[in-house]
């Protein structure tokens, strides 16, 4: 028999186009059909989830639990700040991550980080994001 080398399929048996043809033909060769003895032949046989889905299982969903209060939902207080403050304190008053107002921050052009302290402007326009307005201390 003359084997095309260039071809990618020319250690394949026939029928089979790909490794993936070949391993489906191999599982069927493995799985033995099911055959209940009150079927005739040319019925249908009837196969359990296990011989149909082979190895893989099925996940079960777990019920979404209905959340009261959201983080990224604004809120509609007034908070008194100084004329800096810290990023973190800032994001306990946001009630947000301090990494989400790094990056609030870096939308207004202000490159900072957790421990730097931020102006009141600053603080002011990224609470207003989150809904809660400022007041400067005197």
């Amino acid at each position: 028999m003359y084997y095309d080398y260039n071809k990618r399929s020319y250690l394949l048996p026939p029928g089979c186009k790909d490794l993936i043809d070949l391993l489906r033909l191999e599982e069927q060769k493995r799985r033995p059909s099911i055959q209940l003895p009150f079927l005739q032949a040319g019925d249908v046989s009837l196969a359990s989830p296990q011989d149909i889905l082979g190895p893989w299982k099925l996940k079960k969903k777990l019920p979404k639990e209905p959340q009261t209060e959201s983080l990224n939902t604004p809120s509609n207080h007034e908070v008194v700040i100084q004329d800096e403050i810290l990023v973190t304190e800032l994001a306990k008053i946001a009630g947000q991550k301090p990494f989400k107002i790094i990056g609030d921050l870096m939308e207004i052009g202000i490159f900072s980080n957790m421990t730097q302290m931020i102006g009141f402007e600053a603080a002011s326009r990224v609470l207003k994001k989150y809904g809660i307005t400022t007041k400067k201390a005197g």
